[in-house]
């Protein structure tokens, strides 16, 4: 019950508690009046009329006594009048017996009033002649009670009504204060650290407001600071330490996002064909600076080119969207810079470049095996020879793709395997919290195919929200058949996920089914997802509507900065498996974990790690307390 309810329903307890007994006490005090006052009245006009009669009662039949007693007693102030002679005769005897009208009887019965009866004797001369009672008629005292209650209760109700309108509007304006704390409360718990700008003027509540925007600007402070040094601390994660190229990890994640572009790419590997010999002929020094300058020298080689030191010797480039020409002419430019840099070192043979075409029909695990047999061939060249493989690195073309993908969603053919199984550790016990359901794609020989270029290529024909609901379809009737008690993992493409038809089937595949919605966790990857944070939102927000949860896998700080996440409305994040790979071995990684961790909980995100399978790593993330690890 809100607090407005409460003090209402107080107040106007109060009010009636103090008002009845008010009400009660004023009626009795009103019936004590009018008894009081029928007493006295009933006394004068027993005085009053004994001395009118006085001199009439010579004669006990003359007729002016009873026209006298009459003419007071029509009025209907008395319920009886007697009048007897000496020797106790009645001479006149008067009674009313109308009933009360407009009294209702339970007034009657509650506060009766005592009839009242005066005497006054009648003298003649010297002697006492007869003797007058009037009794008075509580009628009118019932009449006049009645009013006066009705009266009390009128006003009483105007004046509790009014009261209590203008208790609303005195409550509705002080609570509004403490509404507008709540809502920040929420925006805090939300993320969202809000300050309160107009201060209440009730003194209690101001110090409550002025108490929230200091915590809010605390929180919003350290999440920032936190966010800052992240952001640092990413960098340096993404980076060699000795050329300031990005690293191999940062390579890999690239090289996946360019086969998802649509677009031609050219990638280049790299290598020192000898660098050991390099470092025992002319030092460790020297090699360290033949390294940097070659790492200059990739930098300028053209603008719309990445640069990558893979490990040691080994360098790539990744060039996106170049045709031949230009392909070849930087080839060519960076032979002959190549050369220069070694004549200044006194190396005439420094390095073999080995270039490979590919695009998304491209598999990833045959790009690396291509690039080093490119290599391998500019070593038969030349000194800092080139070779370029002109065919795309391709197991089928774009059209076998989409007859793949079409046959798989026609015939409901795609196979569901529940790994990814990660596990809440507590002391030496292990609890399982999340499992993935990962998709296994098969062509109708049944081989299996690629899944990343799979999904990447059904985005690009428009397939992709017909394949997420197969898969999704599936997924759930296996939950349905195996009673599953852990949430599941539902990986989805963005476009499904800024789909409104995608969502209205989701709800009523859900509604239909008899699995826990808050055993479904959907999922869609950090960058695609940082394409649209807005839309990754409302998915999210619906998600939660329907009683399931959001996750975004493959999380990393450089793709969606961590104070982004407190607009995303999700419950789960997974990191991207080079945070907790080979952690003891980079001191940024244990303190870019933390940081995670302790924002998320600010936020109320629960953090998993994947794949964390080198044991030193994983005693590591175990410490760090996040919320499950997979390994």
């Amino acid at each position: 019950m809100s607090l407005s309810k409460q003090l209402l329903i107080l107040i106007t307890f109060i009010f009636l508690i103090v008002f009845s007994v008010n009400f009660v006490l004023s009626m009795n005090n009103i019936r004590s009046y009018l008894e009081v006052e029928s007493r006295v009245h009933a006394q004068d006009t027993a005085t009053s009329l004994g001395l009118s009669l006085s001199p009439h009662m010579v004669d006990e039949q003359d007729p002016i006594l009873r026209t006298m007693m009459n003419a007071i007693f029509d009025k209907g102030y008395f319920k009886e009048m007697r009048l007897i002679n000496v020797d106790g005769e009645d001479l006149v005897r008067l009674t009313h017996s109308q009933k009360i009208q407009g009294v209702p009887s339970w007034l009657i019965s509650l506060m009766p009033i005592e009839a009242a009866t005066a005497v006054s004797e009648i003298s003649s001369g010297w002697n006492i002649s007869g003797t007058i009672y009037v009794t008075s008629n509580p009628g009118n005292g019932y009449i006049k009670l009645y009013e006066q209650g009705k009266a009390a209760l009128k006003f009483a109700l105007i004046i509790f009504v009014g009261a209590l309108i203008l208790l609303i509007l005195v409550l509705r304006f002080t609570l509004q204060s403490l509404k507008e704390i709540e809502v920040q409360a929420n925006e805090i718990s939300s993320g969202n650290f809000t300050i309160i700008h107009d201060m209440p003027w009730t003194l209690e509540v101001k110090s409550v407001a002025y108490s929230m925007n200091s915590m809010s600007r605390k929180i919003g402070g350290m999440i920032s600071r936190l966010n800052n040094k992240l952001e640092a601390l990413s960098e340096s994660l993404k980076h060699d330490t000795l050329t300031n190229l990005f690293n191999q990890a940062t390579f890999k994640t690239h090289l996946k996002r360019a086969l998802t572009s649509g677009k031609s790419n050219h990638a280049f590997f790299i290598k020192f064909d000898d660098l050991s010999w390099i470092a025992k002929d002319k030092g460790s020094k020297v090699v360290d600076e033949l390294l940097v300058d070659f790492a200059s020298l990739l930098l300028e080689a053209h603008p719309d080119v990445t640069a990558y030191r893979l490990y040691g010797a080994e360098f790539s480039l990744l060039c996106p969207g170049l045709n031949n020409v230009s392909l070849t002419a930087l080839a060519d430019t960076l032979q002959q810079e190549i050369t220069t840099l070694g004549d200044r070192y006194d190396i005439s043979d420094l390095v073999h470049i080995g270039i490979v075409q590919f695009d998304r029909t491209s598999e990833f695990n045959k790009l690396s095996p291509a690039m080093l047999e490119a290599y391998e061939q500019a070593r038969n060249i030349g000194s800092n020879a080139y070779f370029i493989q002109q065919d795309i690195i391709r197991s089928m073309n774009e059209q076998d793709w989409k007859a793949a993908i079409t046959y798989a969603i026609e015939n409901n053919t795609p196979e569901i395997t529940f790994t990814t199984q990660a596990y809440r550790y507590d002391e030496d016990k292990a609890e399982k919290v999340m499992e993935e359901a990962f998709t296994i794609i098969k062509d109708k020989h049944g081989a299996d195919l690629s899944t990343a270029t799979f999904f990447s290529i059904a985005q690009e024909f428009g397939l992709a929200e017909a394949l997420d609901k197969c898969i999704v379809n599936k997924i759930i009737i296996i939950m349905e058949q195996a009673h599953r008690t852990t949430p599941v993992t539902l990986n989805l493409s963005m476009g499904s996920a800024m789909s409104s038809t995608f969502m209205s089937w989701l709800q009523t595949r859900i509604e239909r089914s008899n699995v826990s919605p808050q055993l479904l966790v959907f999922s869609v990857t950090a960058y695609a997802a940082s394409k649209n944070v807005n839309a990754f939102a409302l998915f999210s927000k619906f998600v939660k509507s329907i009683g399931a949860s959001a996750l975004i896998k493959r999380y990393s700080p450089d793709i969606i900065a961590i104070d982004l996440l407190k607009d995303m409305n999700i419950d789960y994040i997974r990191l991207a498996r080079d945070l907790t790979t080979d952690i003891q071995g980079n001191s940024s990684k244990p303190d870019c974990l933390e940081i995670i961790h302790e924002v998320s909980n600010l936020l109320d995100i629960k953090v998993l790690a994947e794949g964390v399978s080198d044991d030193a790593d994983f005693n590591v993330v175990k410490n760090s307390g996040l919320y499950g690890i997979s390994r």
